[in-house]
């Protein structure tokens, strides 16, 4: 919600697109642009941007009838991929179907009265999901730290659940990070959804497991630890990615709250974190807020040294 004493932030012209969301202070900087519904840029005042962005794709938009613009950047889907075979037409879950495709959101952007600064995004989907979805971005003040309040909101009677499931796609991690319980109801704490589980990739640290990422094949794994974060390695920071859940409920794909997809291939990684799965009725709403915070200093190559940082950075 808007604060009372707020000051509008007028959008601005910037990286080549009309309509941006330009956002800085003396710690961070983060870029949002509504045209494409995502952030695109989220770093340290100087830093490197920890987000991939397609140079290619930077300045553009959606072409008609591209069912995934993929340059790049954070984004939402409202509906987990395992329902979006009901949604195409031809009965698969991928490309997104065209309930999902991408389209511009509504964009204000405000100054709160102790200068944290503000970006409301939002999107109406109708047929067949009948939702409103927003996301209110906000960067603290003082700190590379990012807090997105997020919501979905059911208009009218639909069959379809919905997620809250969130992606930052990464061009640099050189590892991530996730926690894993002993009580887990997955082998070693990790849920491999797609490809195969891998060997030496992966580093066990107790609480901890570390994924190397730039070798083998295309890769998703997904852990149901309620500590309910994930974190990346990036040449000069740490992003780190928590929850604070609002809403109850069973999490998709088998239980998994937060999830790593790499892909060599495609030189790239995904840091996904997940709400419940929820049949909402209308007027019904799921929220849940993410905090997205970069971590300043070069994070160890060792994996159980890293981990050891991750813990007492309270993340363990």
């Amino acid at each position: 919600m808007m604060d009372l004493n707020a000051r509008r932030i007028p959008p601005v012209r910037e990286m080549g697109w009309s309509r941006v969301y330009s956002l800085a202070h003396a710690a961070a900087r983060a870029v949002l642009v509504p045209d494409i519904g995502r952030l695109v840029h989220f770093s340290t005042k100087d830093g490197p941007n920890a987000l991939r962005l397609d140079p290619a794709l930077t300045g553009h938009l959606p072409p008609e009838g591209d069912p995934f613009f993929n340059i790049g950047g954070h984004w939402l889907w409202p509906v987990n991929q395992t329902r979006w075979s009901t949604l195409s037409d031809d009965a698969r879950d991928w490309p997104p179907p065209a309930p999902l495709t991408d389209r511009p959101w509504e964009g204000l952007a405000w100054t709160d009265a102790d200068g944290g600064a503000c970006v409301r995004m939002s999107r109406t989907y109708g047929a067949p999901l009948f939702i409103q979805a927003s996301r209110v971005f906000r960067l603290d003040p003082n700190s590379a730290v990012l807090t997105i309040r997020q919501r979905i909101e059911r208009t009218a009677p639909s069959v379809i659940p919905v997620v809250l499931w969130s992606i930052s796609q990464l061009s640099e991690a050189r590892a991530i990070a996730l926690p894993v319980e002993a009580d887990s109801r997955f082998r070693d704490g990790l849920n491999t959804l797609k490809g195969q589980t891998p060997g030496q990739q992966l580093a066990a640290c107790g609480d901890i497991t570390i994924f190397r990422t730039g070798a083998g094949g295309e890769i998703k794994l997904g852990t149901d630890s309620p500590r309910h974060w994930i974190a990346a390695a990036l040449p000069e920071h740490v992003l780190v990615e928590s929850v604070e859940p609002k809403s109850e409920g069973n999490f998709p794909d088998g239980g998994c709250r937060t999830i790593l997809y790499a892909n060599p291939a495609y030189g790239y990684a995904e840091l996904e974190t997940l709400s419940p799965e929820v049949m909402l009725e209308p007027g019904q709403a799921l929220e849940n807020i993410l905090r997205m915070e970069i971590l300043p200093g070069v994070p160890p190559s060792d994996a159980a040294a890293w981990a050891d940082v991750l813990r007492r950075r309270k993340r363990g």
